[in-house]
């Protein structure tokens, strides 16, 4: 279960920014999950969100969130395949501040492993590792299974197995989580598998050329998927009637006026049936094992009537028994909607200050600000992170230049 995500000095993002599925008010239950652990002496009870958007105008810095995760997940997974000397990819410094040049870049993450809490942080310079550690709650009570300083570690009171050998193995530039999963120990193995696991489509994934191929053929690994996934094609009105791989490739099948199945080539299908077809047994997928699904520019090429389905199924306690989460950025305001019952805690707002930093705000942050029309009041600009566009300006040097 993913509780909070922390990040400084990462594109965009100056100043912490904190994208959070920690319900804000408990009284009201509405698509929360709520997972105990019976073994803790306090904080037995954690609560997060089953689902999360986030808003914000173009070159907010919507996209830097989502793509702070999954570099830092992309770190966590390949940081052991680094060679002496290597750059750390994930140090991508804000740059509208000299001087930020030369601080570190920061990530955190809270995870709900098994109903134990576990902290794991890191702090990259261009080429080292300036800090690292990771901290568990097993019984509410926090306990360090090990912390980095530069190359100094330290072996916490929560750590099992060997130590010596590995610290010695890790350099400057690969992280000290991924060096102990390799050896099997047992805490650090699923804390690396929790973050590693995490689904992240980027914009640079979700609307590349081959994304709708590759995840479309990844259909047929699983019966079952592949039997929800075509049921829902065809309730959806897609008039795509079957679907099977050949060679690796994709096939569709239509209805012809005689009511015979009529043979397509994937590439024949509208962007909107590809995106479909990919994209929903991603769904299924994460329903199906309570994982955590984080996509940006969720609503292109799907139907609003689509993308509002697919998020109320996140939020359907009868179907999301497993405790899935779904996080996304859009400008999808139909999403807003009172019927999708977005919560004010589960709507994340994102603009850029007069310094040109991202800042990140939910909706329950707004003083005065209910449960409502949430849509309505986007739009009004009544929330903030909306485009601030000088229209009658512009308007006036548009009509110079025509009438010129």
């Amino acid at each position: 279960m993913f509780l909070n995500f922390r990040v400084s000095n990462f594109r965009s993002i100056n100043e912490t920014v904190e994208l959070s599925m920690i319900p804000s008010d408990l009284k009201n239950p509405t698509n929360v999950i709520k997972k105990t652990n019976p073994e803790a002496t306090k904080n037995k009870d954690y609560y997060a969100f089953t689902s999360a958007a986030i808003y914000g105008p173009n070159a907010s810095g919507k996209s830097n969130i989502i793509r702070a995760l999954y570099e830092f997940k992309e770190y966590v997974r390949t940081s052991t395949d680094n060679k002496p000397n290597d750059i750390i990819s994930l140090f991508n410094p804000f740059k509208l501040h000299k001087t930020n040049i030369n601080k570190p870049s920061s990530f955190s993450i809270d995870l709900l492993i098994e109903n134990v809490l576990f902290n794991y942080s890191i702090r990259v310079a261009r080429d080292e590792i300036l800090y690292e550690s990771l901290f568990s709650y097993p019984k509410g009570l926090k306990v360090k299974v090990f912390e980095r300083f530069r190359q100094e570690f330290i072996k916490g009171n929560g750590y099992e197995g060997i130590f010596e050998s590995i610290r010695q193995r890790t350099t400057e530039n690969q992280l000290f989580l991924g060096k102990v999963a390799l050896e099997n120990n047992e805490i650090a193995r699923k804390v690396y598998w929790g973050i590693v696991q995490i689904l992240t489509l980027t914009t640079d994934t979700l609307h590349s050329d081959d994304f709708n191929k590759k995840e479309s053929s990844s259909i047929f690994l699983d019966d079952e998927i592949l039997k929800l996934s075509k049921s829902l094609i065809q309730k959806i009105d897609t008039q795509v009637v079957d679907f099977e791989e050949e060679n690796g490739k994709l096939k569709t099948f239509h209805l012809d006026t005689n009511g015979q199945k009529i043979e397509f080539e994937f590439d024949d299908e509208s962007s909107g049936t590809q995106r479909v077809i990919a994209f929903i047994p991603l769904v299924f997928l994460t329903l199906s094992y309570g994982g955590i699904f984080i996509v940006d520019e969720f609503e292109r090429s799907l139907h609003p009537e689509i993308a509002q389905y697919i998020l109320r199924l996140f939020n359907d306690p009868e179907i999301n028994i497993k405790g899935a989460q779904f996080i996304f950025a859009t400008h999808d305001t139909t999403l807003l909607s009172p019927e999708n019952k977005l919560r004010r805690d589960q709507i994340n707002l994102v603009e850029k200050n007069i310094k040109g930093e991202t800042e990140l705000y939910t909706v329950s942050d707004i003083k005065g600000v209910r449960e409502g029309n949430f849509e309505k009041w986007y739009i009004e600009g009544r929330l903030g992170a909306v485009p601030n566009i000088a229209k009658e300006t512009f308007r006036h040097e548009l009509i110079e230049f025509i009438n010129s």
